[in-house]
Formats: C-alpha cells, structure tokens, sequence
C-alpha cells in the first residue's frame, strides 16, 4: 500500500516549526513495511501545486495530513488558516481516490468537527499518533477499514519503534537555521505527552490523561541521533509542563546530565512543582531558558482559570530562577472569567516582583469545545450552542478591556508584549 504523509503547516514566522510528529508517522509506518513518501508544504513556493504533482506522479492508496494550527489564536488579529487546509483536502480528493487520515495538533482540540468539516476519511487524536496510523494502516491494507468518519483516539504510550526520532534528511536545510532573535532552541523535542493540568481553556485539561514520560532508554538514544545525526545541541522540550512531578523530574534531569553533558535545553515549568532542588538540577544538567505559563498573577483569577498554584509560588519560582541564574519568560492570558480592573492590577504588581527576560501578554482567550471555558462562554452568551467553532471565536470577561490593561502597566518596571512579541506597555 502507497502512503503519502503530508505536513501541512506553512508557517515560517516567528520560526519555522520542525514537523516532527509527522516525519515520526512517516518514520513509523516505513517501519512497519510500508511503502511510505514525505511531503513537507513548508518551503515549497507552491505548495497545492507540489501536493498535486506529488499525487500525479507518485499515487497513494492513504494520505495522511498533518494539520499543526487551525488559526492564530490572536484575538486583536484573527487568522484562520482552514481555507487552506480545505484546499489542500480539495486537492487529495481531485487528484487522488486515496483514503485520507487526519492527524496533528490541531486534531488535540477539534477532532471531530475537522475530520466532518474537512470530509476526511478518518482522524487520529491525542499524542501517539504514529503508532495509531500505523495500526489503521494494516486494517486497510486487511480490508478492515472503520466506518467512513471515524475519529480514533492514539495511546501516548511511547512505542519503542514507532516513537522515534525521524531521519534528518526528511526535513529542509532551513528549519537548522538558528534565529538569534529567538531565546529559545528552534528545535523541538517533546519527553512526555498528555497533560495532569485543569485549565479551562485546554482540551486536554478536560480529558485529564494524566502525563506520561518517555522511558529513559528511548530517551537517550534519541539524544544519541540529535547530537551525532542532526548535528543539534540546543533543544526545547516542548512538554506543555515539565515538571509534572518534582522528584522523577530531577530524576529525569540527571538523565540529561547523564546522556548528553554538552547538551543546553529549555523546557516550560509550572510553579505549583517546584523546589530548589529541582533548579538546582535544571542548571546542572543543561537547562538555559525557561518558560512560565503563569497565565495571571492574581489569586481569583489563577482559581477561576484552573491553575493549581498560588501568586507567592509563581514569585518564589522567579527568585529561584534569578538565584540560579536561569533566564525565564512568563506569558500571561488577560481577560478570562471575571478578569477586572483589580485582577489585571494584581497580576501587574505581582509580576513586578520577578525580573523575567519577556513577558507575553494575551487578551482574549480562544474557545474550544469541551472545555470548561466553552461552558461558561455559552452560559454568558459569548458563543451559541450551534457556532461552529473551527471559526476563531473568543472569550473576554466584560468587565476587562485593553485599556485597563495598558492603565495598568503605567505601573509596570516591565515591559509587555503581545503574541507578535510588538510592545504593548510597560516601562520604556
């Protein structure tokens, strides 16, 4: 059987974002047997042209699409990106009577209403999805194909063949160029999957998998590949939290430290796990960034948003950082359920007590369905029950507005930037 994998994704700003969950389906499924092509959109001059060609001369009995991002999720300027993913769908079907599978991180969010809005065949959701492709790839080939529609939840489980690194040569010479703009490594490498957090706005908060680790073994030998193969010595753990738990994160810290002693990383923390001891380890082992997904430095709005930490450990994370001078980021989400005047201005005073590199403010916070924050956008009317939601809609409390925010900052020491990193207030 002729499988095509597709990485859709053809955005280059801020940088550029290494399609490793693709190029890891198309890893696994050669694996398996199959007789697997790659094709990556990124830096193609043009890209429905090259699916086309690619289709033409090549064929595929399954076309897997990777869909990255269904829209900017910036509120002061909305971007959707579903018109072109539409026409890449309206390509496959015009020059192929191939089954096609949807796969990605946009199909962590709205998995069901992508694969009916986009007519795809089947669909893959949550992380493991390498080893699911494959799986459905043999039902196929046995003539055992689910029912048109279905969407199929991966396992997150780390296959010790399937999950592994795929081969440099998959991927354009562009995606290694370093951007000395950008504080943290361009690639990425992701040491666990699925999330123990409750945030209101996550998909995976309301399905609460909990979190899984990739075993050390796998772990080191990919390390092995990055640094002797891809010629990278400067990753970023692209974990949604790092820090999980603390003590088996300092475990896996000295993992690091142990595997590949010349290796500089960043990695994304959560103050409610942390100890000294776990910086400590972060900083002996290679940890050079961090990144703080604080969200607010309120009390109420850290409880209204789902966060299971208080402003004094978002604080005393910072100091922590400072004393082992680690480099941090915090990004913040202004607007949530009850933000007001007073909210904004707590978070503001608490911040003023960290000294972070950057600070990331949003406003307006994107709406997905099943979240707790989809729930309260339809109990306030924000959105209606029948909105269909691959259309960016969003949620802002009443009571907050963008110049709150910027009264606000006429008291900050720090400056704000918003998603485009464009300063928005703050000290100049």
């Amino acid at each position: 059987m002729r499988i095509l994998v597709v990485s859709t994704n053809t955005l280059l700003k801020p940088l550029p974002v290494l399609p490793v969950g693709a190029g890891m389906v198309y890893s696994a499924l050669t694996a398996a047997g199959f007789k697997a092509r790659f094709l990556d959109l990124a830096f193609v001059a043009e890209p429905l042209e090259a699916l086309r060609e690619e289709l033409r001369v090549n064929g595929a009995d399954l076309i897997c699409l990777s869909v990255r991002n269904i829209d900017n999720q910036v509120i002061q300027q909305p971007e959707s990106y579903l018109a072109f993913i539409q026409q890449v769908m309206q390509v496959c079907r015009t020059c192929s009577s191939a089954k096609v599978l949807l796969g990605g991180a946009a199909m962590l969010v709205m998995p069901g209403e992508l694969v009916k809005e986009l007519g795809a065949d089947y669909g893959i959701k949550g992380s493991g999805g390498e080893a699911e492709a494959v799986r459905l790839a043999r039902e196929i080939e046995r003539g055992q194909a689910p029912e048109t529609g279905t969407v199929r939840n991966a396992d997150p489980a780390y296959h010790p063949v399937y999950s592994r690194i795929p081969p440099k040569p998959l991927f354009a010479p562009q995606y290694f160029i370093p951007n000395p703009r950008i504080k943290k490594a361009s690639m990425g490498y992701q040491a666990s999957r699925g999330c123990s957090r409750h945030c209101i706005y996550c998909s995976e908060g309301y399905m609460n998998a909990g979190a899984c680790r990739i075993p050390a073994e796998q772990f080191s030998e990919d390390m092995k590949i990055l640094e002797n193969d891809y010629q990278v010595h400067n990753i970023t753990f692209v974990d949604g939290v790092f820090n999980h738990e603390v003590e088996e994160t300092v475990e896996f810290c000295k993992l690091i430290g142990c595997t590949s002693p010349s290796l500089e990383w960043s990695c994304a923390l959560t103050p409610a796990h942390v100890t000294e001891e776990l910086i400590r380890s972060l900083k002996e082992n290679g940890c050079r960034f961090v990144d703080i997904g604080a969200d607010s430095g309120s009390q109420q709005m850290l409880r209204r948003m789902g966060k299971q930490f208080t402003p004094e450990q978002l604080v005393k994370l910072g100091h922590l950082l400072e004393h082992y001078q680690l480099p941090y980021s915090v990004s913040l989400l202004f607007g949530g359920p009850g933000e007001d005047a007073e909210t904004v201005q707590e978070t503001v005073q608490v911040v003023n007590q960290m000294n972070p590199v950057y600070i990331l403010a949003s406003q307006g916070i994107r709406v997905y369905p099943h979240t707790a924050l989809y729930h309260i956008a339809l109990q306030e009317q924000v959105i209606r029950a029948e909105d269909n939601l691959l259309f960016p809609a969003y949620y802002q409390s009443k009571d907050y507005s963008a110049d709150l925010l910027t009264d606000a900052l006429s008291a900050s020491r720090h400056i704000y930037k918003d998603m485009l990193m464009n300063s928005i207030g703050g000290r100049t």
